[in-house]
């Protein structure tokens, strides 16, 4: 199809249909993920929204904290992602407290959601795909149970911005270049996964010939969008390594490693077509040998995907836009560089519509025949493919959304988030952890410790967090246990201590770390320290943690 026929599939469409259509999908989101929309917050949304003064106002000394890169924001939510925590304080302006209210903060990332779905549909449709084919697609991806944890989970309003910014980008590079660029900065500075937009982008913009009235290929532009990601991934890598996320060959092993991330390749795979394998806190095993079922659907994913990939770019093909806009959005997240947590049902949101809009594309022909033969036939007397694809896309439908509709309520509380974890992958640190808090409580100290120590054999050291949790209070006096914190403690002032700067919030967890460790004159040290970094700390916080060490020095030096 021609560029400009492409321009008229899209924009021939009626406003009132595109704001109708809007609504419906709205309505659909809205009521599949009504069990979480007053969800209070969990897991991130607690370290990145509460106890965080440049979180509380939009005033110009915070919104300067939010843009710095090697401020306290950045560090803390291990991203460079000003516009995503600037949205929140503009939410924050309009719905008051993160704890207290968490419905409005829900009710915009359903409705954000939703709109990514009509962009989504809006993107496949100018590339010439029937515009009932990218509706169906954009209804699918609405209601994909993957995108729950994405739709439910009110800090991924990162993913949800940096989706919906990235798709407005390529919808405008061709006709408004400068609108594109501009939007697929704000992607960028909402998730680093807005890159995906720049390797769709190459793709398309290489594989169109443009027609005559056109405008011409947009190398110059993209070649700004590279700029623009080069410069981003300088702060964004100075963010995420220092959160000790990162896990090293040494730690867990070269081969080991590998073999994982070609198992979860096929795992994704899995969840992509199927939803099978959602989960919270996902942490899989890594497969023991290549004779492994994972690893070796893992390969054949890669085979097929990279075959598919090269004789779209020889054919010089569309779907091979957004073959690269999957495999971009995804190598991030392949493991490359190893996470403690190597899999998350949000990393599909940006690669499942790739695959997705690939295939459309690759059935384009197909599927515009299908249409017109089903238009010059009678009512009943429709092709028997049509039939078929209407049944298959209806009964899917019908079981995704169920399924979305029971995952929704796992973001209803804590306990149905933790649960959730526990039961998908007992043996990974967020089950193990909750399991040991559990075996704290019911008097079975033993095996409380047994499976921290597992936990922490995976890389586990939030020692804080144990400490402070009343759950585990039954173990404080096991020796242990003792011994365990302390082995986590050490690792933190290795880790925070390698630091050239440490912020203001490194200092004040190594202060706390200090007071764990009993160590009071080297948290008052530090404390010190952190009243001379510049940061965003509220002054009490800082002199509540020198009271505390001078206490617990004065005790020391009474006894």
């Amino acid at each position: 199809m021609s560029a400009s026929r492409e321009q008229q599939t899209w924009r021939g469409l009626d406003l009132a249909d595109l704001i109708l259509t809007w609504v419906v999908f709205t309505g659909i989101a809205l009521l599949l993920y009504a069990p979480a929309l007053n969800g209070p917050l969990l897991s991130d949304d607690l370290v990145y929204l509460t106890g965080r003064p440049y979180m509380l106002e939009l005033s110009p000394d915070n919104v300067e904290a939010i843009l710095d890169p090697t401020a306290d924001p950045a560090i803390v939510t291990s991203n460079y992602a000003p516009v995503h925590l600037l949205a929140h304080l503009v939410e924050h302006e309009f719905f008051g407290s993160y704890r207290d209210n968490t419905r409005p903060y829900h009710i915009v990332n359903v409705v954000l959601h939703a709109t990514n779905a009509l962009l989504f549909a809006a993107l496949l449709a100018s590339q010439g795909v029937p515009l009932l084919a990218g509706l169906l697609a954009g209804l699918l991806f609405l209601i994909h149970p993957a995108n729950v944890e994405v739709g439910a989970w009110i800090v991924q309003l990162k993913t949800l911005l940096a989706f919906g910014l990235s798709l407005g980008a390529l919808l405008a590079l061709r006709r408004h270049p400068t609108v594109g660029t501009l939007l697929y900065a704000l992607a960028l500075l909402s998730k680093p996964t807005a890159t995906a937009a720049l390797a769709g982008g190459i793709v398309f913009e290489w594989t169109r010939t443009p027609a005559p009235g056109e405008p011409p290929r947009r190398t110059r532009w993209l070649v700004a969008w590279g700029l623009l990601t080069a410069v981003y991934c300088l702060a964004e890598f100075h963010a995420f390594q220092r959160t000790g996320e990162l896990v090293t060959g040494q730690e867990r092993g070269v081969v080991a490693i590998g073999l994982q991330a070609v198992a979860i390749l096929g795992r994704y795979l899995v969840m992509a077509i199927t939803s099978l394998g959602v989960s919270t806190s996902q942490q899989p095993a890594a497969p023991d040998s290549v004779l492994d079922p994972w690893f070796m659907l893992g390969v054949l994913t890669l085979i097929g995907l990279v075959g598919v990939s090269v004789r779209t770019l020889m054919r010089r093909h569309p779907a091979a836009g957004w073959l690269g806009f999957s495999a971009a959005a995804y190598l991030p997240i392949s493991q490359l560089f190893p996470f403690r947590f190597p899999m998350a049902d949000r990393y599909l949101y940006f690669a499942w519509a790739g695959l997705v809009g690939a295939a459309l594309l690759g059935m384009t022909p197909w599927l515009r025949r299908l249409l017109a033969e089903a238009k010059r036939s009678r009512r009943f007397g429709q092709p028997p493919a049509l039939w078929i694809l209407t049944g298959v896309i209806l009964l899917a439908s019908l079981g995704l959304g169920v399924h979305t509709h029971e995952r929704a309520a796992v973001w209803q509380s804590q306990r149905a988030f933790e649960q959730d974890a526990i039961a998908h992958y007992p043996r990974g640190i967020s089950g193990l952890h909750l399991r040991a808090k559990q075996l704290a409580q019911a008097g079975d100290l033993e095996g409380s410790i047994d499976a921290l120590e597992s936990a922490r054999a995976q890389g586990y050291v939030n020692v804080l967090g144990v400490l402070s949790d009343p759950g585990f209070a039954p173990l404080h006096g096991q020796p242990r246990f003792q011994n365990l914190m302390h082995e986590m403690a050490m690792w933190w002032v290795e880790h925070i201590g390698n630091l050239e700067s440490p912020t203001q919030y490194e200092l004040i967890d190594l202060c706390q770390i200090y007071l764990a460790l009993g160590d009071p004159n080297s948290a008052i040290a530090t404390i010190h320290r952190a009243q001379e970094t510049r940061g965003t700390a509220s002054p009490l916080v800082l002199k509540e943690l020198l009271a505390r060490a001078q206490l617990q020095r004065r005790q020391k030096e009474h006894l």
